[in-house]
């Protein structure tokens, strides 16, 4: 048999992504029953083997591609850390020939990211720039495909091996370690981005699933498929039919940039509910990827709730190291000298804040719309960054504080025309596409336009209700989270049997009513793509 052909078989019986009922009900059981019968050294394996089997379902041969990664971080980290503690060199030697394998591991690792997935996106684009200055050219499409997941377990790889340069962990011995700390199976599609030193303490320990693990792994699990399956996929059909609509109308392209706003941050934040529920059944403890972004107060804090790990990475390894940068440093002492104190603040946080966003957009994908989403949340923060201490100032002489309810009206109203406007831009199918979106809004905005035509949006009455029920449910919970109320307490001390009631019921609505059959991509994943 092929191997071709062994994947079909594969798929023929089980559908590979968090949210399909053979993920929950089937493959997970079964991983918990043969990892619970195994002693603590056995179990890590367990969790290696299944997290192979689930890449190979989902991207066949180009598995093979993981494997190569995993063994170039694990063989250079060791690299690295034979070269710290070689005392025959002089400091100024090992911090040089540490930093050379350092740059020569991530090159790699990005060159290879750089061909899967950016090749044809720079080639096409340097064709384009060639046939404008009237030398003939062309790109030839290549329609590489990437292995799932390839940009979540590349930063893993880099932060990897940049914390083992800097000595703040060791470097493993062991393969089968980073392998699995790499290519762990609930955090495989999506993420989050871990660190090494996060995941070690429980990923490899082998902890037995016991009743408290198993009951909030599950619970957790629950959440997520409501929040999925109950309202993002149930928009999901709705935002392909309106960003694809014909009559040009300004209400319709809000009207779409507001459901995939919801969709987007549904579909993730649920997909993260599922990856963190999935592992809590191992005692395997991942970082929270959502805090209640929409309660934010300015976009950047706003990108401090949202995809918190893509941040943190970013933060670490990209934003700290080009602010002390020397170019930067004297760069900002120019400023400073000739255009005053407050300019020189600046200069090295803006330098750092467009080298983190340019990088995000690019993460998205090779998509001139993400490159210009990065740009657009740039300028955004510089923004805030340049009025936040006027705006401040302003609040003192109005006799107001930042917790005045019609403060953060205000800053709520600004962050959401914010979002609205960038999720416009992130999800049209071009450039020219979003800017015409983003013209009607103000040129043609007729209402009537979109509420006789809501019937014709993908969804009927019972979708539109099952969304509207469903959100105002997750809104109210994340208020309470918001505000630190101990709801979840509250909740256990609740008799036994009046739980499991909470909890069937809750099982029950995602059946009856979730988004399933023809029209509905119930096992998409917005962000797997990235």
């Amino acid at each position: 048999m092929s191997f071709d052909l062994f994947i079909e078989c594969i798929k023929l019986w089980w559908d590979p992504v968090y949210s399909s009922w053979m993920f929950f009900a089937l493959f997970l059981p079964v991983v918990i029953l043969v990892y619970s019968i195994l002693d603590s050294r056995k179990r890590p394996y367990v969790l290696l083997f299944s997290s192979w089997f689930f890449f190979i379902s989902l991207s066949g041969l180009l598995f093979t591609v993981h494997l190569a990664e995993t063994v170039l971080t694990w063989r250079m980290g060791l690299m690295i850390s034979k070269v710290s503690g070689d005392k025959s060199l002089k400091r100024k030697e090992r911090n040089a020939k540490k930093k050379r394998i350092l740059v020569t591991g991530i090159v790699l690792m990005i060159a290879v990211l750089f061909f899967l997935k950016y090749l044809d996106f720079t080639g096409s684009n340097i064709v384009r720039i060639l046939n404008i200055f009237r030398i003939p050219c062309e790109w030839k499409m290549l329609n590489i495909v990437a292995p799932v997941g390839i940009s979540y377990f590349t930063l893993e790889a880099v932060s990897y091996l940049t914390e083992v340069y800097w000595e703040n962990i060791e470097a493993e011995k062991q393969y089968m370690r980073v392998a699995l700390f790499m290519g762990f199976f609930p955090k495989l599609i999506e993420g989050p981005i871990s660190r090494f030193s996060d995941a070690s303490d429980t990923l490899f320990a082998g902890m037995p699933v016991d009743y408290e693990n198993l009951t909030r792994g599950y619970q957790r699990i629950l959440l997520g498929l409501f929040k999925k399956m109950l309202i993002a996929d149930h928009l999901a059909p709705a935002v392909d039919i309106v960003y694809k609509w014909e009559e040009k109308a300004g209400s319709v392209a809000l009207y779409a940039a507001i459901i995939f706003t919801i969709q987007e941050y549904m579909d993730f934040a649920g997909s993260i509910d599922i990856v963190i529920g999935a592992a809590r059944i191992f005692g395997v403890n991942l970082k929270e990827n959502f805090r209640q972004p929409f309660f934010a107060k300015n976009a950047s804090d706003f990108w401090h709730r949202w995809h918190i790990t893509l941040g943190t990475f970013f933060r670490d390894y990209i934003f700290y190291p080009v602010s002390v940068n020397k170019t930067v440093m004297k760069l900002t002492k120019k400023v400073k000298d000739r255009f005053g104190a407050e300019a020189g603040r600046l200069t090295a946080p803006s330098i750092a804040i467009f080298a983190v966003w340019i990088c995000n957009g690019i993460w998205h994908g090779p998509k001139w719309n993400y490159i210009f989403y990065g740009i657009y949340y740039f300028v955004w923060i510089f923004i805030e960054n340049i009025f936040e201490k006027p705006f401040l100032s302003l609040l003192s002489k109005l006799k107001l504080t930042e917790s005045s309810v019609s403060v953060r009206v205000f800053r709520f109203i600004k962050l959401f025309i914010i979002v609205i406007t960038g999720e416009m831009f992130f999800r049209a199918e071009s450039m020219s596409t979003a800017f015409e979106m983003f013209k009607y809004v103000f040129t043609d905005f007729d209402l009537h336009e979109l509420v006789k035509h809501l019937g014709d949006m993908g969804m009927d009455f019972h979708d539109y209700v099952t969304v509207i029920v469903a959100f105002i449910l997750i809104i109210i919970l994340s208020i309470l989270k918001e505000l630190e109320v101990p709801y979840r307490k509250a909740f256990m001390s609740l008799p036994r049997p009046l739980r499991w009631t909470v909890w069937y019921i809750l099982i029950m609505t995602i059946v009856i009513f979730g988004a399933y059959g023809s029209g509905y991509d119930a096992a998409g994943m917005i962000y797997a793509k990235f």
